[in-house]
């Protein structure tokens, strides 16, 4: 809805623009890293390991996020059987019936779905900060300095490894023993609770 034109109302003035000189516009600092929002742990209070959780409910929440990856990816690997029969133009029940039949296309598909799995992690943790069960737990692997880091790749790859290799059970349970992360401590990339 307009509102009407009063006659006799007079038109405001144009506020002046504020220009800057351009030596100081060429001379300013382009900062990538902002200190105030860049991380969004700062935002919840990320400066340190969280006293609420930490010990057995950082585990706990750490074999939650573990168990939400290994959701999605279950997901991820039905969808590409879906898509596998679609392409083939068989049925489902045909499909499973030959992954099932022979041993070892399914030792090939147990070792693409860890492979898949080391390397989505990896990814995830490395361009953008966390995993999605990470993320949806709050847990962050190494303090926000570390991630700007280059190293912080080459831990990353090392910490998923070396948790792979061991088994996704061994190393967690040996730390939860000890009440420390030994994988942190030998990767130097420890895991971090935003709450």
């Amino acid at each position: 809805m307009m509102l009407p034109v009063v006659p006799n109302s007079k038109p405001q003035p144009a506020q002046p623009e504020i220009k800057r000189p351009l030596a100081e516009i060429k001379t300013s600092k382009i900062n990538l890293f902002r200190r105030d929002n860049y991380f969004v742990e700062e935002a919840m209070g990320f400066h340190g390991h969280s006293k609420k959780r930490s010990g057995l409910k950082l585990t706990f929440w750490s074999w939650m996020s573990a168990f939400i990856d290994g959701l999605i990816l279950i997901s991820i690997s039905c969808f590409t059987i879906i898509l596998f029969s679609i392409l083939m133009k068989s049925q489902m029940l045909e499909v499973l019936k030959f992954f099932m039949i022979e041993p070892n296309i399914v030792k090939m598909f147990v070792g693409a779905f860890v492979f898949s799995f080391w390397i989505y992690l990896i990814i995830m943790r490395i361009f953008m900060g966390a995993s999605l069960g990470e993320w949806s737990c709050q847990l962050r692997l190494g303090q926000p300095t570390q991630r700007i880091k280059i190293s912080y790749i080459f831990r990353v790859i090392a910490r998923t490894s070396l948790i792979l290799l061991t088994g996704v059970v061994t190393l967690p349970i040996l730390s939860l023993i000890c009440k420390r992360d030994l994988v942190g401590e030998l990767t130097g990339l420890k895991v971090y609770s935003l709450m």
